[in-house]
C-alpha cells in the first residue's frame, strides 16, 4: 500500500482517536483497580487498627472488672468463711493436717532432689563432651609426649 490519500488521511485519523481511546479505556480500567485495591489495603489496616484497640480494650476492662471483684466484699466474706473452716479444721484435727503438710513437704523435697540429680547429670554430660574434645575424642594423651 503507498501512502494514504486524504480520504484515508481521514480514517487513519479516525483509527488513531479510536486507538488513544482504546488506551485510555485500558489505563483508565488500570487505575481504577489499582484505587480500589489501595482502598482495601486501607480499610484493612484500619480493620486491624480497630480490632487492637478493642482487644486492648477488652483486656482493660477485664483486669479492672477483676480488680473489682478481688477487692469486693463478696469475695472478702467468702474468704473469712473459708478461712474460719480451716482454723476449725486445724483445732478439731491436727493430725490430719501434720500428715497434709509432711506430704507437701516431701513431694517438694522430692522435687528438689529430682532437678538437682538432673542438673548433675546435665553438668556431667558437659564435663565429657569439654574432656573429650580436649583429649582428641576420647582418645587418650600419652603425658610423655
Amino acid at each position: 500500500m503507498g501512502t494514504p490519500g486524504l480520504l484515508q488521511l481521514g480514517d487513519v485519523a479516525i483509527g488513531a482517536a479510536i486507538r488513544a481511546g482504546e488506551r485510555a479505556g485500558e489505563t483508565l480500567t488500570r487505575l481504577r483497580d489499582e484505587a480500589r485495591a489501595r482502598i482495601k489495603e486501607v480499610r484493612l489496616d484500619d480493620l486491624n487498627e480497630l480490632a487492637e484497640l478493642g482487644a486492648s480494650e477488652r483486656n482493660r476492662v477485664i483486669e479492672n472488672a477483676i480488680t473489682a471483684l478481688a477487692h469486693s466484699r463478696i469475695v472478702d466474706r467468702v474468704v473469712e468463711i473459708q478461712l474460719a473452716r480451716v482454723l476449725e479444721l486445724l483445732e478439731r484435727e491436727p493430725d490430719r493436717i501434720r500428715a497434709l503438710v509432711r506430704g507437701q513437704r516431701d513431694s517438694m523435697v522430692g522435687d528438689v532432689v529430682g532437678r538437682v540429680r538432673a542438673g548433675a547429670a546435665a553438668g556431667d554430660a558437659a564435663v565429657d563432651r569439654i574432656t573429650l574434645r580436649m583429649t582428641g575424642r576420647g582418645q587418650l594423651i600419652d603425658p610423655s609426649t
